[in-house]
């Protein structure tokens, strides 16, 4: 070989080195990039059945790993890899009201090893379907909400609109919540309910759509003044109201010891019943503690010895307070002295709190006001608006109780005995 030849020999081999040494360094340091990348995942979007993530971009990358699990207590499960322009990926079909765990691994490949960053991984869930809320009015202060129940969740968000404002968090439930009543509410005020489902995935709450409820009008306000019952009329109603709840249907009977497990009166009745008015739920724990503070804590202890039943007093739901454990405490509480006097203490209450709603429709005649409030103890206010609807004018006694005649709505349609017994006693005794 001559001189020359060898020159070019010597000069190729020498730049094939270089070559090789210079793309070995590349892929050595986009290795190394890679390795040293924390690739950090976050939740951009949730529906029923999907999950959105994004991630933050590895330069070095020939593209991504994805993985998922579904407990901490199980491992990774790679599920979709991406390109290196990617940053982000959709995982569907998937489980409502179901908490998911993601990481993503960028990676890059050296001759024939692949080199993965690290990572951080992102907790999100999936939401849960959406739930109808249906409102009933209670008073010109109360609004009773009651929903169906959800599969999956892990409690449940109250949100209300007032007419032309925005949606306002009222609670937060635990997810056996069912019902629950607003004590917040304005008189003379249009209301709408949205009850929104919620999964927990990590530190977020994962909220069903937005299913806005009916809208309801709570009464008007009546100052106090506007109460025209006398002491006398408020016996007669209390008389009455005791004995279609408890008495037997017989006027002035009534049965102070009640006691009445829920879903007995009605499927609808998710807690328990107590007392000569049927106080049912949040009614008969509002009884419980004013008789408590009516007797004070010593005299209390005499029924109600470890103080349990008071502790579920102030701790239960009692919108959905099922257990007959303190039965026997509750009924002993209710038929002592003071528990009969608070039990008419908390009924004239409620008659005059019902009155002031009645007599806010233009409702005048004290036999019509009367029939009424037979109305609303049984079946709500809106039972009350239900039967006006039917009514002719003027509003007195015989035409309430000729509308009652073709109303079928709740208990009130249903219970004929009752409310031609209370006719027949308010025309007896109510004048």
């Amino acid at each position: 070989m001559n001189k020359s030849k060898k020159a070019i020999t010597g000069l190729m081999l020498m730049l094939a080195l270089t070559m090789a040494v210079f793309i070995s360094a590349i892929s050595v340091s986009a290795a190394s990039g890679v390795r040293r990348t924390n690739v950090k995942a976050t939740i951009a979007g949730s529906s029923n059945t999907a999950l959105k993530i994004q991630w933050n971009k590895c330069s070095e990358a020939d593209g991504y790993v994805i993985y998922r699990r579904e407990s901490m207590r199980v491992a990774y499960k790679r599920i979709a890899t991406v390109g290196s322009s990617a940053t982000t990926y959709t995982d569907s079909k998937l489980v409502a009201g179901k908490p998911y765990q993601y990481a993503v691994k960028a990676y890059s490949r050296q001759n024939s090893k692949y080199v993965y960053s690290k990572y951080t991984a992102a907790t999100g869930a999936t939401r849960p379907y959406a739930t109808t809320v249906t409102p009933t009015v209670l008073s010109s202060s109360q609004v009773k909400l009651t929903w169906k129940p959800v599969a999956r969740l892990d409690g449940y968000r109250i949100y209300r609109r007032a007419s032309g404002g925005k949606w306002t968090l009222v609670a937060d439930v635990n997810k056996k919540t069912t019902a629950y009543i607003d004590k917040k509410v304005s008189a003379g005020t249009k209301y709408i309910y949205t009850v929104r489902a919620y999964k927990r995935g990590g530190r977020e709450k994962y909220a069903a759509a937005v299913r806005p409820s009916r809208s309801v009008i709570t009464p008007k306000a009546t100052n106090i003044s506007q109460i025209w019952f006398t002491s006398s009329q408020k016996v007669v109603m209390k008389n009455i109201l005791y004995a279609v709840e408890t008495g037997g249907q017989v006027y002035g009977n009534q049965d102070y010891a009640d006691f009445t497990r829920a879903y007995t009166n009605s499927s609808a009745e998710h807690a328990i019943t107590i007392g000569a008015g049927q106080w049912y739920a949040t009614e008969a724990q509002q009884l419980l503690k004013l008789i408590h503070t009516t007797m004070g804590d010593a005299q209390w202890k005499r029924y109600d010895r470890d103080n349990k039943l008071w502790t579920d007093v102030q701790k239960a739901n009692w919108s959905t307070y099922k257990s007959t454990t303190y039965k026997n405490r509750i009924v002993n509480i209710i038929k002592s002295d003071i528990g009969k006097k608070c039990q008419d203490v908390l009924m004239y209450r409620q008659i005059a709190e019902m009155e002031k709603e009645i007599r806010a429709l233009g409702v005048t005649d004290v036999q019509a006001v009367g029939m009424l409030i037979n109305i609303e103890h049984q079946g709500g206010y809106g039972a009350v608006t239900r039967v006006l609807r039917k009514t002719r004018k003027p509003y007195n006694l015989k035409n309430i109780y000729n509308a009652l005649a073709s109303d079928t709505g709740n208990q009130v349609g249903t219970y004929k005995t009752r409310q031609a017994k209370v006719y027949r006693w308010l025309n007896t005794y109510m004048k």
